[in-house]
């Protein structure tokens, strides 16, 4: 994709305000010679788009921070994606904001959120104190080492936090475990590990910081990432249904439904298993059964086993809460108890956790989706036993030996997940899931901090999923004709996503915070598709159009609706930026123009999605940009509006989201 220089953008309007303002932007002081940075904005918690918020921040400063890997280049592209590249034309202008993102998984922004104390950014999955919790992922930077007004964590404040997975509605619900008492008290960017010695029930407070905003703010396909190199004991794959090079998006494996419903349910544990009969559905609806190995051909050859040899299958998890793992088991419980409706499988009762026995209780309310993949595995022990399913681990999570058993294998964080899917021998057969930015070709290397080291590696490949659509079409396998061409199946692309997110339906403003929830629109009574009941299941995890990935989500931004801003700089910036982010996915718009754009005036800059797409996920669908724009950035006439953010006023009244509210935001 070719970007127009900033010049030429403006040049392309016919906004007389724009082409006045050439002559402003000419005079400014370009990126590299611009002075020290003092504005900041500060956010964190999902890891999945942290490293394309850390890329759009660079962008919208003009500026990298430091050891970011990150640089502006005329080499980038989307075409073929350019890894740790940005565009040239960002760095034309200069907007005098930085912004730093904590990445430390969904669970912990939105306690963060709940309880308003950027001190909550950390990573683990604590549940009381004492306990020991360790500073954000490495990847991206949380701090910028090369200026001092942004050296030090943790954050002043919070602005914003990112999550995967939905709030919890109604807002009473809205709890959550605080934790204090820290140790070290400040400067936790030189330490990898800090002491918690409290902990509190916390619980959101709208009478203190206005109203909860949660709006989505990328479209995400979420990758499963396998390692396919060939093992060091002599076993050899035989990956006849990888596409070449296989380091293209989906290019490693191509895996069904069915084959994703076996392995994350244990019911096949080794890539060499030629026995195990496994349940899909045609395109009339009716179970069918095939072997695990008759999705590896490319349409031209015999389907064979996978690997010569015993190769188990590992999967590697997210122990932390992630909103990746509610995206992948959203769509694992929305599709896999449909292949198995006689229960013969236990779909059903794995996959959902309903018909669980726990003690002497049958549960009838589910568990996933969930944020928390262990409520997966211990549905799979309440099932089949502790043997092989056990994912209980003494050690230390971190510990990169594969423990507890041979079939899950925690990971705390995407970057600790990558590298523990990997590329190397010695972990040929480990598959997960990751967006689809820590898999290649979107990114080159990850890393992350283990025990105080870091340790980098190349990034795991990912596969093509099997999508609705073409099970309607009688696509079962790799390579089938439909339509009279010969059909892969899906990979994570930006595109992917995007023909996924095109069966929602828009919520009409106004909207609460729960009314963007994407996971929570169902089909309504008597939807057939393909033979097939879909009555209160997820639209999203359907992905019935033709291209569109399965596997796909949100990244929601959480904002309240009234802040503290003393200084009368904070909530300008948050909404400036957050205009700019949502305006680069409405081409209708006028040319960004930093002088004059604004949340009341919002412009269009072409560099927002080109560096979301360049990172494999897709600027959110314009119609719903403008809607979150209409509704939450800009005022209210005579600050009238409930939903639209502001700043507390200190004396005075209260206007648009501070109404009735008493602070704001710390």
């Amino acid at each position: 994709m070719t970007t127009k220089c900033f010049a030429a953008r403006l040049l392309g309007t016919t906004s007389l305000v724009v082409l006045s303002a050439v002559a402003t932007i000419a005079s400014q002081t370009p990126a590299a010679a611009q002075s020290t940075i003092s504005t900041g904005l500060y956010g964190g918690g999902s890891m999945l788009p942290s490293l394309a918020l850390r890329q759009l921040f660079d962008c919208y400063a003009g500026t990298t921070v430091a050891n970011d890997g990150h640089s502006f280049s005329p080499s980038f592209t989307t075409a073929a994606p350019s890894p740790n590249l940005l565009p040239t034309s960002c760095t034309l202008v200069s907007t005098a904001v930085e912004g730093l993102f904590a990445a430390v998984g969904s669970g912990n922004g939105q306690r963060a959120f709940i309880a308003n104390d950027p001190h909550q950014l950390f990573r683990g999955n604590p549940k009381s104190a004492p306990t020991v919790v360790k500073r954000p992922s490495i990847n991206p930077p949380f701090v910028d080492t090369a200026n001092s007004n942004f050296a030090t964590y943790p954050y002043p404040r919070l602005d914003f936090v990112t999550s995967d997975a939905p709030l919890a509605s109604p807002v009473s619900s809205l709890t959550t475990i605080s934790f204090g008492g820290f140790t070290p008290s400040t400067n936790w960017q030189s330490v990898f590990a800090i002491l918690a010695r409290t902990s509190t029930a916390a619980t959101y407070d709208p009478t203190t910081v206005g109203a909860p905003i949660q709006v989505p703010a990328l479209e995400v396909p979420v990758a499963i990432a396998v390692n396919t190199s060939n093992p060091v004991n002599g076993v050899t794959w035989t990956i006849q249904s990888a596409l070449s090079p296989n380091t293209q998006a989906g290019g490693a494996i191509q895996l069904s439904t069915a084959q994703l419903c076996a392995i994350f349910s244990a019911t096949v544990t080794d890539w060499a298993d030629s026995a195990t009969l496994i349940p899909y559905l045609d395109k009339t609806g009716t179970q069918q059964l095939q072997h695990f190995y008759d999705d590896n051909t490319d349409g031209t050859v015999t389907a064979t086993a996978y690997a010569s040899g015993r190769l188990p299958i590992k999967v590697v998890f997210r122990s932390d809460e992630s909103g990746t793992t509610f995206i992948l088991t959203n769509y694992l419980a929305t599709n896999c108890p449909l292949l198995d409706p006689t229960g013969t499988y236990q779909y059903k009762r794995i996959f959902t956790g309903v018909g669980v026995t726990k003690g002497t209780t049958v549960t009838t309310t589910a568990n996933l989706p969930s944020a928390d993949f262990s409520n997966l595995i211990e549905n799979i022990r309440a099932v089949k036993g502790d043997t092989d399913h056990d994912h209980r681990d003494s050690l230390a999570v971190e510990d990169d030996s594969d423990r507890p058993d041979p079939h899950w294998i925690s990971a705390e964080g995407s970057n600790h997940e990558a590298l523990k899917v990997g590329t190397e021998a010695f972990r040929a057969g480990h598959i997960g899931y990751l967006s689809a930015d820590f898999t290649q070709p979107y990114a080159t290397t990850v890393s992350e901090e283990i025990l105080g080291q870091t340790y980098a590696a190349p990034a795991p490949l990912s596969a093509s999923i099997q999508n609705l659509n073409q099970r309607i079409t009688g696509v079962y396998h790799p390579g089938q004709v439909a339509g009279g061409h010969a059909q892969n199946f899906i990979p994570p692309t930006p595109a992917g996503a995007e023909n996924a997110f095109r069966s929602l339906n828009f919520p009409r403003p106004p909207a609460t915070y729960d009314a963007w929830n994407v996971y929570a629109q169902v089909f309504g009574p008597n939807a057939i598709l393909g033979g097939v009941h879909y009555d209160g299941l997820s639209i999203l995890a359907t992905a019935q159009r033709a291209g569109a990935y399965p596997i796909t989500g949100a990244s929601f931004l959480n904002v309240y609706s009234c802040y503290a801003d003393a200084s009368g700089t904070r909530v300008p910036a948050l909404k400036n930026w957050l205009a700019w982010l949502y305006g680069g996915s409405q081409t209708n718009l006028p040319a960004y123009n930093p002088a004059t754009s604004s949340a009341a005036s919002p412009g269009y800059d072409p560099d927002v999605a080109a560096i979301i797409r360049n990172n494999g996920l897709h600027e959110l669908d314009p119609t719903w940009a403008q809607a979150i724009q209409s509704q939450y950035l800009q005022p209210g006439n005579s600050g009238g509006s409930a939903t639209a953010i502001a700043a507390s006023s200190a004396s005075g009244s209260q206007v648009d989201g501070c109404q009735g509210v008493t602070g704001g935001a710390n």
